[in-house]
């Protein structure tokens, strides 16, 4: 492929990221304003397509009440939210991780966002659906060759819905509790031994040291490092989704 067809493709490309992302169009509502700490904190989600062709979107966009992405801006008070739920590693998507999107349809899901965000504190929420159109919406684009998808892939459009707030009383949250209860048995655990030799007992402390190292290492690296142009765990999982 010469330069100029790599050109086009390019701009085709931007073309199409720019008309998904306009005509797919996102909406949250909550029934309740106010929720006190009894209530679970859920929105409904709409997407509408408003083009005339059918949209494909991934399956994780459009959850079963419960959230494995952050698919939501949230902030208390102006201080940003963090977003404590599942973080999925997810292999390059296929036609069986798509749901079609018809013209002129409107999907509706519902969202339980109290066992995702940390609302622990009492306050004044903003809610907004806030994601990369190209993390949401299956683009033709990634079929190009990889020396335009590496091109493409930088360039990111948000997908954003409305804003509302909602006035939230702090409640507790199981995965906050389950973290910081697992962060402190690992400092304060301790080896023991049963009928074990100094050699034995030597061999099982430096085999915990090094399993905790592997563990730290693949913690950091499934958190921090995108897998594009990566090596491992390509042999067990394939390739990944940017």
């Amino acid at each position: 492929m010469n330069r100029q067809h790599a050109l086009i493709f390019i701009a085709m490309t931007i073309m199409v990221d720019n008309v998904y992302g306009s005509c797919l169009q996102v909406k949250i509502l909550s029934a309740h304003s106010v929720f006190d700490k009894t209530q679970d904190v859920a929105v409904e989600v709409q997407y509408n397509n408003t083009s005339n062709y059918t949209i494909s979107i991934y399956k994780w966009c459009l959850p079963n009440n419960e959230l494995n992405d952050p698919l939501f801006k949230v902030t208390s008070n102006n201080v940003p939210v963090n977003y404590i739920g599942p973080l999925v590693k997810r292999r390059e998507p296929t036609i069986e991780d798509m749901i079609p999107l018809e013209p002129g349809k409107t999907k509706i899901i519902q969202a339980r966002l109290s066992s995702a965000y940390d609302m622990t504190m009492t306050g004044i929420y903003s809610i907004q659906y806030d994601m990369p159109t190209e993390r949401v919406v299956f683009k033709h684009a990634r079929t190009f060759e990889n020396v335009l998808f590496r091109t493409i892939s930088k360039r990111h459009s948000g997908l954003e819905s409305n804003n509302i707030q909602l006035i939230i009383e702090g409640r507790s949250n199981i995965q906050r509790e389950q973290n910081k209860n697992m962060n402190v048995i690992r400092r304060a655990a301790t080896l023991s031994y049963v009928s074990c030799s100094i050699t034995q007992k030597s061999q099982i402390t430096a085999a915990v040291s090094w399993a905790l190292q592997y563990a730290d290492n693949s913690f950091n690296y499934l958190n921090k490092t995108k897998p594009s142009g990566r090596s491992r765990y390509k042999t067990w999982f394939g390739r990944f989704m940017c």
